[in-house]
């Protein structure tokens, strides 16, 4: 069995890499100088594979390479994960989520999560919702976030465009992601400044707002603390997922 894993950035998926050993792979043509984008474990007897689409902006050029270098052979599933805002209340830092659909605010691109692979992540705990929103910037304030309500109870900045390529493709697909900031929730900075065109954290633009905004620190160390403990229940999560999932069929099969 082959399953295919995408997050947006390392940070995601550092606290994946300390659960278990994933090796990195090269992928496509890019120079060694990049940063590796593809990492693969084994679990059980399933072939994992992570890949790092770099956040919302750079997705079309990524999900061109992502897809020749993965539908050119079997895939059985996908899953769009990381982290995510939530939009309404009831949704609190390090749940998890599984959106029924997916879609973009101009409905370009939007999918539905494969039902029968929703309806285990829910047996597992996580919580489902209606619609997760994938927005073309990071949505900064609660003022924001009130007004994306009216479309959905979470945004994110890749699972519609990630999941409608692979629905187009007849590959099984689901988003599974870990809440990192309340509705009610101001980031502490303007992180949509500190991207690169690429979709990666600018360092150096990150410490730059830190010392221009020094008052925000604590807020900043408070948001990097329960992002990562959000990323640490997502990958608790996910590897559970993976592990039962030929249990999961070998029941099926014998119905």
């Amino acid at each position: 069995m082959r399953v295919l894993v995408t997050f947006a950035v390392e940070a995601e998926f550092a606290p994946w890499r300390k659960l278990r050993k994933f090796n990195p792979m090269r992928l496509g043509t890019r120079s060694a100088s990049e940063y590796t984008q593809l990492w693969e474990t084994l679990i059980g007897d399933t072939c994992v594979s992570v890949y790092l689409t770099g956040i919302g902006r750079a997705l079309p050029r990524e999900v061109v390479e992502m897809r020749e270098a993965f539908f050119t052979s079997k895939l059985d599933l996908a899953i769009s994960s990381g982290l995510a805002g939530a939009l309404k209340e009831g949704l609190k830092p390090g749940d998890l989520i599984v959106p029924h659909k997916v879609r973009t605010l101009r409905n370009d691109a939007n999918a539905h999560s494969d039902s029968v692979l929703r309806e285990r992540a829910i047996q597992q705990g996580a919580l489902p919702i209606e619609t997760l929103i994938t927005a073309i910037r990071i949505v900064p304030t609660a003022e924001e976030k009130a007004r994306l309500s009216f479309f959905g109870e979470a945004v994110d900045m890749e699972s519609a465009i990630v999941m409608s390529h692979f629905v187009a493709a007849t590959v099984p697909v689901i988003t599974i992601r870990a809440i990192s900031d309340s509705a009610d929730e101001d980031l502490p900075i303007d992180f949509d400044r500190c991207l690169t065109p690429q979709g990666t954290i600018k360092p150096m633009s990150l410490v730059n707002a830190i010392v221009r905004r020094p008052g925000k620190l604590p807020n900043l160390v408070r948001f990097g603390r329960q992002s990562n403990q959000a990323a640490q229940k997502l990958a608790s999560f996910l590897d559970n997922f993976i592990a039962a999932l030929p249990v999961a069929q070998e029941k099926v099969a014998t119905i």
